[in-house]
């Protein structure tokens, strides 16, 4: 869910990626103050026509299908997924990496070139959230 005012007033938002395949029934009040006809909305490729009339997500008048890969913040053509055991990072930067468990406990790090790497986490199991030292953050289900 996205509660009230959630995005109120963040004058700088200039995209929103949402990946529920079904838009989220949301508060006008949600964006307000944000120039959502100059803000790209990133929706499932399946569900953009849905999103296209939704109330509120109609608002943007930049809509972009993206698919089910989910792709990192803060590094738009990079990639992070898990492959069994294996967490595959595919970001444009050399960072550190942080994998925490849903409560916060930090559960493993290491430093990544620049590119793609696959890292071996182990028998980390659940949802788990990925940090890159670059800036962006990915909660992601092994």
């Amino acid at each position: 869910s996205i509660g009230d005012h959630a995005f109120a007033s963040c004058s700088g938002l200039t995209s929103v990626t949402n990946r529920h395949p079904v838009p989220q029934s949301i508060n006008s009040n949600v964006f307000d103050g944000v120039a959502r006809s100059n803000a790209t909305l990133y929706v499932l490729s399946g569900s953009y026509d849905a999103y296209d009339v939704a109330d509120v997500w109609k608002d943007f008048a930049l809509k972009q299908r993206i698919s089910t890969v989910i792709p990192a913040i803060g590094a738009p053509s990079g990639q992070v997924y898990f492959r069994g055991q294996t967490l595959h990072i595919d970001s444009p930067v050399a960072e550190r990496i942080s994998v925490y468990s849903i409560t916060g406990a930090l559960l493993y790090q290491v430093d990544k070139p620049a590119g793609e790497a696959d890292l071996t986490i182990g028998r980390a199991g659940g949802i788990l959230i990925v940090r890159g030292s670059s800036g962006w953050v990915r909660k992601i289900k092994n």
